[in-house]
C-alpha cells in the first residue's frame, strides 16, 4: 500500500452507524483519515464544497434532509473526483440501481461487515493510488516535453515545424511579441548550506520555489537545463512592463532566500522581439554567468545595465586591459602575463581613490578569462580548490597594493590554466592518458580525476578519448581491467574475488557480469577453456 493518506468522511443519519463505522477499523493502519462525521447529506456537501480534497464518502443511500443519492448527484454534477461508497438497506435495491449509474466504487449492505468494509477501503485506496501514479506519469512527461522544448528554443536547436506542434500540444505561447530570458543559479560565495550539497536537489527546489513565485502568470516558462540552471522565459515584454521583470526577480530571489535560506543570483538577458531570437536572449544572459564567482549577496544583473560606465571604460584602458584583451584573443597568455607585472606600477600612477572601479575592471578581465575556459569547456572550481579564497581576497582588499596583489594571483591561476590547455590541446594526451590508465587500472579512476591530472576539461578528455580510442572512457578502463584479469586467472590461483580486487572492481557480482560481456565467458569457464 501506498503511504499516501487519503482524506474520508462518514455520512449517516443514524448516530450508532456513523460513530460506529468511525470505530470499526484501524483507519491509519488502512492508509485513510476520517475528516469529518455528519449526520445528513446537506452538511456533508457544504463541508466538501469547501474542502475539495477528499478522496473518499462513505454515505448511507437513505436520510431524511439530504440522501445519498442526492449528495452522490450533488458530487458528480460538480464533477469532483471523490470516490463514493454507498450503505444500503435490503429494500432499497432501486436507489442503489440509480447509485451505480451516477459511478459508486461499491456497495456495503447493512448490518455492515468490518472484512467487507476493509477489502473495500484497500480495494479504494489502490485504485487511487494507480490514478495518482498515472496523473503524474502524464504530468512529468508533459513537464518534460515543455522542458525539452524550451531548451532547444534558447539554444537555438529546433526545427520550427517541431517548435508549433510541440508549442501548440503544450499550451507554451509565443505568438506575444517580446521576449527575455533570465538564469539563475546559486552564488558561490556563500556560507554552507546542506541543500547546496545536492546540486541537482537544489535546483529542484529553487525551481519550485520559482514556479511558486510567479504564481498563474501564465506568460512566464520556468524550466530547467543540463546544467542545472533555473532559465525563465518571459513573454509580452514591452517597455511598459520591461522594468517590471527585475524588480519581480529580485522579490523572487528574496523569496527563495528566505524559504530556502540558499541565495541565488538572476542574470537579465537582453529582450527580443521574435520568438527566434530567445537565444540571442538566452546568450547575452550567459554572458554575465560567472559574475556568480564574484557577487556575495543574492543580486539581479541586468545585461542592459553592465558595462556603460565611461569611467571604469577609462580606468580599464590606462591600466592595459583593452590591449590585454586583444591579446587574449589571440591565445597569447604567455604576453598577458608579462604585462599583468606593470598592472600594478600603472594602478599607482591612477589618481583613482575609488576601489570599487578597480576592484570591477579587475573582475571583468577574470572574467572575461573565465569565459575563454568555458569554451575549452573548462570549470575552474573543479580544478582550482583554492579559486574561491583568492575571490574572497579580491573583495576584502582595503587598498591599492593589497587589491593588485590578490588581482594577480587570480588572474595568474585563470592564465597558467589557460595556458596549460592550450599545451594539452596542441599535444597528444590522449597517449599520455592512456599510459596513466595502464599502469592505474586498479585505483578508482574516473574522468574528472584524470582531468585534474592533466589540466585539461573532462568534456573534451572524453571527446578525444572517443575520438582515438573508439571507445568511452569507461568502456576502454573495463577493457584494460579485463585484460589484466585475463593475464592473472592463467598465471596464478588466487579466487576470483582476489583477482577483481586486484584490477579495480570492489564487487566480485560486477566484476564478473563485465568479465562474461567482453569475453562471452565467465572467469572460471575462461581458466577452465585455457
Amino acid at each position: 500500500m501506498s503511504s499516501i493518506t487519503r482524506k474520508v468522511i462518514i455520512v449517516d443519519d443514524e448516530p450508532l452507524i456513523r460513530e460506529g463505522l468511525f470505530a470499526m477499523v484501524d483507519w491509519e493502519s488502512l492508509g485513510f483519515e476520517v475528516a469529518g462525521l455528519f449526520e445528513d447529506g446537506e452538511d456533508a456537501w457544504e463541508f466538501l464544497q469547501s474542502n475539495k480534497q477528499i478522496d473518499v464518502v462513505i454515505t448511507d443511500i437513505q436520510m431524511d434532509v439530504c440522501t445519498g443519492l442526492g449528495l452522490l448527484k450533488r458530487i458528480r454534477d460538480a464533477d469532483y473526483r471523490t470516490r463514493v461508497l454507498i450503505i444500503s438497506g435490503y429494500d432499497e435495491f432501486r436507489y442503489l440501481r440509480e447509485a451505480m449509474i451516477r459511478g459508486i466504487d461499491n456497495y456495503l449492505l447493512k448490518p455492515i461487515n468490518k472484512e467487507e468494509l476493509i477489502r473495500s477501503l484497500q480495494q479504494i485506496h489502490e485504485s487511487l493510488f494507480i490514478e495518482y501514479r498515472k496523473s503524474r506519469e502524464l504530468f512529468e512527461g508533459t513537464l518534460l516535453m515543455k522542458n525539452n522544448i524550451l531548451n532547444q528554443i534558447v539554444m537555438n536547436n529546433y526545427s520550427i515545424r517541431d517548435v508549433h506542434e510541440k508549442c501548440g500540444m503544450l499550451n507554451i505561447d509565443l505568438e506575444d511579441s517580446g521576449f527575455q530570458v533570465v538564469v539563475m543559479d546559486t552564488i558561490t560565495r556563500q556560507r554552507k548550506v546542506p541543500l547546496l550539497e545536492e546540486r541537482q536537489l537544489s535546483e529542484f527546489a529553487i525551481r519550485n520555489v520559482a514556479q511558486e513565485a510567479i504564481a498563474r502568470d501564465e506568460r512566464v516558462y520556468v524550466f530547467g537545463n543540463q546544467q542545472s540552471q533555473i532559465i525563465l522565459l518571459f513573454t509580452g515584454i514591452n517597455h511598459n512592463n520591461q522594468a517590471a521583470i527585475s524588480k519581480r526577480m529580485e522579490e523572487m530571489i528574496a523569496l527563495i532566500q528566505k524559504v530556502l535560506k540558499i541565495q541565488v543570483v538572476a542574470f537579465l538577458g537582453k529582450p527580443c522581439t521574435a520568438w527566434r531570437d530567445i537565444y540571442l536572449s538566452y546568450q547575452s544572459a550567459m554572458e554575465l554567468y560567472d559574475y556568480r564567482y564574484f557577487v556575495d549577496t543574492a543580486s539581479v544583473i541586468d545585461y542592459s545595465k553592465q558595462n556603460r560606465e565611461k569611467k571604469k571604460e577609462t580606468v580599464s584602458k590606462e591600466l592595459g586591459f583593452i590591449h590585454m584583451n586583444l591579446l587574449m584573443e589571440n591565445h597569447d597568455y604567455e604576453a598577458i602575463l608579462k604585462e599583468l607585472e606593470s598592472t600594478g606600477k600603472k594602478l599607482q600612477e591612477i589618481q583613482m581613490p575609488d576601489l570599487h572601479i578597480v576592484r570591477t575592471v579587475f573582475i571583468d578581465f577574470a572574467l572575461f578569462c573565465m569565459s575563454h575556459l568555458r569554451q575549452m569547456e573548462f570549470e575552474i572550481l573543479e580544478h582550482a580548490s583554492h579559486f574561491p579564497k583568492s575571490v574572497d581576497a579580491l573583495f576584502q582588499a582595503d587598498s591599492k597594493e593589497k587589491l593588485y596583489e590578490h588581482f594577480k594571483q587570480l588572474a595568474q591561476t585563470l592564465l597558467q590554466t589557460l595556458q596549460r590547455l592550450k599545451m594539452n590541446r596542441n599535444t597528444n594526451i590522449v597517449e599520455k592518458v592512456v599510459k596513466f590508465i595502464d599502469s592505474h587500472f586498479m585505483d578508482g579512476l574516473t574522468l574528472q580525476q584524470l582531468s585534474q591530472q592533466f589540466h585539461i576539461s573532462a568534456p573534451y578528455l572524453g571527446k578525444r578519448l572517443k575520438i582515438e580510442l573508439g571507445q568511452q572512457f569507461n568502456e576502454y578502463l573495463h577493457h584494460v581491467r579485463i585484460s589484466k584479469a585475463k593475464n592473472l586467472l592463467l598465471i596464478s590461483d588466487e579466487s576470483v574475488k582476489d583477482i577483481a580486487e586486484k584490477v579495480g572492481y570492489a564487487e566480485p557480482n560486477y566484476f564478473y557480469s563485465q568479465f562474461k560481456r567482453i569475453t562471452g565467458k565467465s572467469p572460471m569457464e575462461f581458466k577452465k577453456g585455457n
